[in-house]
């Protein structure tokens, strides 16, 4: 009897301080919209601003009080002391311990791009099933849904084993729908260093049954669910060989960025995915400090994006919380949010952080797309990272995708 009293008594306890966080959470600081937006500019992405002037009845920012950064995984953290080196014209790195921050300390714009597209590898396998969503100018919602495993080689407790060295991930896909891609599964050899070894795809298609190489998954081909507006190094926020741009440094300033959005994760798509952007009443947004990378295409270069511009959260993660893409003219084309949770889908601890959902909005269609949108209220089983049993690497393999597939 005693024991169950004790155990109801921790478990109140427990439920309070959850509450209790949840309030803090959930006290809107303030909010932005289109009457005064302009008094909050120097916190505002040109992108932000856009979503301001094209829908100033409905665009809205909701700032909260400022949550825990997110924090790496220990063991990442313990071996990340020095930062590693830019090798071959900086589409690759040297780092003194396999699995770490590649540079702790960055100094280069390109280290911001680098800690960014690496903190996958903080989790050493993936099993998920993510959403995606294409909402037209008139509000009208198409849904698809991937099932994708991913292992990290680099990461320190990976079991499977890896000849090359130079394999940052091993990704496999299948699509379960809308109807007209169900059953198209993509194979991807992601690789680090793009100057030693450009990424390798295959394809299967049910029409043909065949197993064919990708050669195009790469750069600024469109990505099959992204209704047309995200382009496949869009994938994850950013991904791929950097070697089109010209990267700079513009500084770091405050910005008003996604943060701790499980209000999102658990609100209904009719209810969260509103015409022309996100329902801000389920958008949490913070002020933190971004470091803000520029990339200018060089010239001779051929890519859909003149220009680009990437806001990194400075924090263990350089989650990629803000992206605004520009045409060859110089206008802004398309603007992306990156939304983030916390000490969910496994993670080691509560600070830990991964990606909810990736969204980009298009100016001139005045639709969007969000593409690996995560939680219950999008499919009933979360993601698994780390706590998944690991497929083992001859999955990863063009046999293993003909079997998979069929």
């Amino acid at each position: 009897m005693m024991k169950s009293k004790i155990k109801k008594l921790i478990t109140a306890l427990i439920a309070s301080v959850a509450l209790s966080s949840t309030a803090v959470f959930a006290e809107v600081k303030y909010s932005v919209t289109s009457a005064n937006f302009i008094e909050y500019a120097d916190m505002l992405t040109p992108g932000q601003k856009a979503l301001f002037i094209a829908y100033p009845d409905t665009f809205r920012i909701d700032v909260y009080e400022n949550s825990p950064a997110c924090e790496a995984p220990d063991d990442i953290k313990a071996m990340s002391q020095s930062n590693g080196t830019l090798v071959n014209d900086n589409e690759g790195f040297e780092a003194p311990n396999v699995g770490q921050i590649p540079f702790p300390n960055p100094t280069h714009p390109q280290h911001f791009v680098w800690n960014f597209r690496m903190n996958s590898s903080y989790v050493s396998n993936v099993a998920r099933v993510g959403t995606s969503t294409n909402v037209a100018a008139d509000g009208s919602i198409v849904i698809g849904q991937q099932v994708t495993d991913i292992v990290f080689p680099r990461n320190p407790n990976t079991r499977s084993q890896y000849a090359d060295p130079n394999i940052f991930a091993m990704f496999m896909q299948k699509n379960l729908g809308p109807p007209r891609t169900a059953g198209v599964v993509t194979l991807v050899h992601d690789y680090i260093d793009s100057y030693i070894q450009p990424r390798k795809a295959w394809g299967y298609a049910p029409a043909t049954r065949r197993v064919r190489r990708a050669p195009n998954i790469s750069y600024d081909t469109v990505l099959n669910a992204g209704g047309g507006i995200i382009t496949i190094d869009q994938y994850n926020g950013f991904n791929g060989a950097q070697d089109k741009y010209d990267w700079s440094y513009e500084g770091m300033k405050k910005a008003l960025v996604p943060m701790y959005n499980d209000v999102l994760m658990n609100t209904a798509v009719e209810d969260s995915h509103t015409r022309n952007h996100l329902n801000p009443d389920h958008v949490r947004f913070e002020e933190r400090d971004v470091h803000v990378v520029h990339a200018q295409l060089k010239p001779g270069q051929r890519h859909l994006y003149e220009s680009r511009t990437f806001y990194f959260i400075d924090d263990d993660y350089y989650h990629l919380a803000l992206h605004d893409m520009y045409d060859g003219n110089g206008d802004l084309m398309r603007t992306y949010i990156g939304t983030i949770i916390a000490g969910q889908f496994g993670a080691s601890k509560a600070t830990e952080c991964f990606s909810q959902g990736e969204f980009t909005f298009d100016l001139a269609t005045r639709s969007y797309s969000g593409n690996n949108v995560f939680g219950e209220a999008f499919y009933s089983q979360l993601p698994v990272y780390n706590g998944a049993e690991e497929k083992p690497a001859s999955f990863y393999t063009p046999d293993g995708l003909r079997r998979y597939a069929r």
